[in-house]
């Protein structure tokens, strides 16, 4: 007996179903999936599973805490603390997409420099990369001015004394930050009197001068960073300039928020004093702030220059750097010729001429010459050669006229 008519017809309506699910609306049917790319799926599959539930090797070293600061791609700042001594750190984690790696060398680089943050540790994780540094209780410049208004001057004197001090460190090592800031100068407490209580920090943009390419925020961007053209580390004192005008304006000179065309624009017009406020400050201040705002940065204020200016005069506190080491030279300055210990040639007379023997001969460099013999000049620590006689077979009688014609 052979199969239903009605049946026949259901399972060709199957497969032709099926079949019309296998092909692509081009009419172009699906290829199959290699066994080699289901491996693969499956595998990586099995390594992000695994990667889950692999433990942080930050949190078993450190207790994580609440949120402090939220950075660009991801990058957040935490409170923690070290299980073994409870002390409190912050820890900057860094997603590892956005890892630069040339920045923990020039990091230990930096380490042990007074005005700069110190990163303490360094642990890669599965997704991230922690730095574990120094706890800024005070939170950021910017975060200070935003809510207690403008430094007075001798505030802003005292922690911008130690601003110049930390951009010192860092070009010392031959290093251009790059990336000067209100939000990068951490705060050690929350009433920052002195240098001590203020900290440069993020070394994301930090580069051996000279440089290349616009970096970090553009309010504080020097003219010769906008262009293709190299740049030395006289950038930084610019966007320390800029960030002094806001120290004691709350203010910025350039920014034009939203506008990056306005703020290109005003940064190459140039520097002006047009709010009310800055009726009330000082000469000096404004005179230091222009002279770290030109914009040609061979007539720029230099670090050296700037923390000479009289505008710090009267300051007890400001910090003490050692000298420049010998064969380096700061920006703007002349380098003074060294001193050498080699002396001046001292001349005795060291051999005769003797005349009736026609020849020279060793002789004592006291007393008086014998009869028939005349001395030559010659160099202390020379050779015994001769290397300047006062004449050659010289005449004995006239001994006065021999010295003077060899001079």
């Amino acid at each position: 007996m052979g199969i239903p008519r009605i049946i026949r017809r259901v399972e060709a309506a199957k497969r032709d179903e099926k079949r019309a699910s296998n092909r692509v609306s081009s009419g172009i049917a699906k290829p199959k999936k290699k066994r080699s790319d289901k491996l693969r799926a499956l595998a990586g599959a099995f390594n992000a599973e695994a990667h889950q539930d692999e433990p942080d090797p930050l949190t078993l070293k450190y207790e994580v805490h609440e949120k402090i600061g939220q950075g660009k791609q991801g990058v957040a700042v935490f409170r923690c603390t070290l299980r073994a001594t409870g002390q409190v750190f912050a820890v900057k984690r860094v997603p590892k997409t956005i890892v630069n790696h040339a920045e923990w060398a020039i990091i230990q680089t930096l380490q042990g420099s007074s005005q700069l943050v110190q990163v303490l540790d360094a642990i890669v994780g599965p997704k991230t990369v922690d730095y574990v540094m120094e706890l800024a209780t005070g939170g950021d410049l910017f975060e200070w001015i935003a809510t207690n208004g403008p430094l007075c001057e001798d505030r802003a004197r005292a922690l911008f004394a130690g601003v110049l001090a930390a951009l010192e460190q860092v070009h010392r090592k031959g290093y251009i930050h790059r990336d000067i800031k209100l939000e990068n100068m951490l705060l050690m407490n929350a009433d920052p009197k002195a240098f001590e209580d203020i900290r440069l920090a993020d070394f994301e943009f930090c580069c051996a001068s000279p440089a290349v390419g616009a970096v970090g925020s553009i309010a504080y961007a020097a003219p010769e960073t906008l262009g293709d053209a190299p740049y030395t580390a006289a950038v930084d004192v610019w966007a320390a300039g800029v960030a002094l005008f806001s120290m004691l304006s709350a203010s910025s000179p350039f920014d034009c928020p939203g506008d990056h065309r306005a703020t290109v624009h005003r940064i190459r017009s140039g520097l002006s004093f047009e709010e009310e406020c800055w009726a009330e400050i000082s000469p000096a201040a404004k005179h230091l702030i222009s002279s770290m705002l030109h914009p040609n940065p061979e007539c720029r204020l230099n670090l050296q220059g700037a923390r000479c200016h009289p505008w710090f005069e009267g300051v007890s506190n400001m910090p003490l750097l050692p000298a420049t080491p010998t064969g380096l030279k700061r920006t703007g300055e002349e380098t003074a010729l060294p001193e050498t210990s080699h002396k001046s040639p001292k001349f005795s007379l060291r051999c005769t001429w003797h005349t009736k023997n026609k020849r020279w001969s060793q002789w004592g460099t006291n007393g008086p010459a014998g009869d028939g013999e005349v001395r030559m000049l010659m160099d202390e620590d020379a050779s015994p050669l001769v290397a300047c006689p006062m004449e050659w077979c010289p005449d004995s009688s006239d001994t006065s006229r021999n010295r003077a014609n060899s001079l």
